[in-house]
């Protein structure tokens, strides 16, 4: 009790003869459980180690301190990442999860990211067409509430004529809030220098919904682009490129609260066309359609492939040094420097746009993509009022009438990938797969309440109520299974 009190008035503890004795006999018996438990790990590895050499397998270093523990299990992690090496040579060396450390200084960091893009121009234009397609961007900044109407109103003193095209930035601002009713959003045009301040002109925009029954299809069909169905509207009504402004996915960006975070979630819900007349309506009056002809060519590039590597981190800019410094920083960069290799002109382009390829959450990309500090920068906004923003952007989808001379530019941009970015980033560009439907019988409401409340199995879904007799979809534009 003496010693209780010593204790609590922060004075040293006084042992007698016989405490200490029995403290030494404690101490000793806790070291000698130390040292066996250690003698029969150094054993089982030495056995471990001989099994290994018996079998002819290489030696393996196992950890023995806490930090290569924590290492290891670092680089375990990062094995859960898809390094998108089927797609890119990152080359000898190079680790999508150690990538070289970030310059802070502000000013060093501006000098590096300069001379790596300098590089980067510089092996591009060997390739570059005859004649240069110059590229600007526009942003506008508006709400998700009044976007559609805005960036019509905005197109009216535009020339369609030297619009690449028009799009929703794949960005969310507002971060503190899921639903997008009149959150910030930016639209943006790409464009011809002397596009923008012509004479007021009628913008007609052609709506059609992923959820919509437009083509007729079966399981096992190749699935159609959202950019497949509304180029059989624009050929269905003869719309000729000068006249269009840009098509695009119609996507919406929403989160779900989750303990003290949000999750983000893309959507797209179907595909816009901005353009002097409406298509869709003919086309939907005549729908489904067997056939889907568009008067395009479609080409997809891979952005996020590149940004795993070059720009991991959702909430800011790419890393510099850049991991991968052959590759571009950006998803700006990189289409500037398709239609540079193709030569695509703008009048005709029906559209070039950033958007996402999947529907769904937003998962990190590597482990490049954690920070030290987790503050989420306010980034510069078409407004001029520095926000916080979620990147989604995955693909870039250009969509334009063909000719023999970009036929030749894509094959100098495939010469490009392969000797200078080392990479296949147009992968997607033929891709659809095909539709898969369960058309399994479904379960009883009864045994679906049974299987909600069975311990056996625990992670059963709740019972559906809505729709629950409905068909089973077909997927976007194609209804319900007959």
């Amino acid at each position: 009790m003496r010693n209780l009190f010593r204790a609590l008035r922060g004075k040293p503890v006084e042992l007698s003869p016989k405490q200490h004795e029995k403290m030494a006999k404690a101490q000793a018996r806790a070291d000698q459980m130390i040292a066996e438990a250690e003698a029969r790990g150094r054993k089982a590895q030495e056995d471990y180690a001989a099994f290994r050499q018996q079998e002819g397998l290489p030696d393996q270093q196992l950890p023995t301190t806490l930090g290569e523990l924590f290492q290891q299990a670092k680089t375990e992690l990062g094995g859960t990442f898809d390094d998108r090496r089927d797609v890119l040579d990152p080359g000898p060396g190079a680790d999508l999860n150690r990538p070289p450390a970030e310059i802070e200084d502000e000013r060093e960091r501006a000098h590096i990211a300069a001379t790596e893009r300098a590089h980067r121009d510089q092996a591009r234009a060997p390739y570059s067409a005859p004649k240069l397609p110059q590229l600007r961007f526009t942003r506008v900044g508006t709400n998700a509430t009044d976007q559609l109407a805005h960036i019509s109103a905005v197109l009216r003193t535009v020339d369609p004529a030297r619009v690449f095209g028009v799009y929703r930035v794949p960005d969310r601002f507002d971060l503190s809030r899921g639903s997008e009713k009149d959150a910030y959003v930016e639209w943006e045009i790409a464009h011809a220098p002397d596009a923008l301040q012509n004479a007021p002109a009628p913008v007609a925009m052609s709506a059609l919904s992923r959820g919509t029954h437009l083509v007729l299809r079966a399981p096992g069909d190749l699935a159609p682009l959202d950019e497949d169905v509304m180029g059989a509207a624009i050929a269905q009504a003869d719309l000729q490129p000068e006249d269009c402004f840009g098509l695009t996915r119609a996507l919406t960006i929403r989160g779900t609260e989750a303990s003290d975070d949000v999750s983000w979630n893309a959507h797209i819900e179907g595909t816009l066309l901005f353009a002097r007349t409406d298509v869709a309506r003919a086309f939907t009056e005549t729908a489904p359609h067997t056939t889907l002809n568009a008067p395009f060519h479609l080409e997809l590039l891979d952005w996020e492939a590149v940004a795993a590597w070059n720009a991991p981190w959702r909430f800011g800019g790419p890393r510099t040094p850049a991991p991968l410094p052959h590759l571009p920083s950006s998803w700006q960069e990189l289409l500037v420097a398709h239609l540079e290799i193709v030569g695509i002109a703008p009048h005709d382009c029906y559209g070039v746009q950033v958007t996402r390829t999947r529907t769904g959450g937003l998962a990190d990309l590597s482990l490049a993509s954690f920070r030290k500090n987790f503050t989420r920068p306010k980034l510069p906004c078409a407004d001029g009022t520095p926000r916080p923003r979620v990147q989604t952007a995955q693909t870039l989808v250009l969509a334009y009438r063909d000719r023999p001379e970009y036929a030749e530019g894509r094959a100098r941009w495939s010469v490009y990938q392969r000797d200078v970015l080392r990479a296949r980033l147009d992968h997607r560009t033929n891709e659809r797969e095909p539709i898969v439907v369960d058309d399994r019988p479904r379960p009883s409401f009864a045994e679906e309440v049974f299987d909600l409340f069975n311990p056996l199995d625990p992670i059963s879904p709740l019972p559906q109520i809505r729709n629950r007799n409905a068909r089973p979809s077909l997927g976007p534009y194609c209804g319900e299974l007959p």
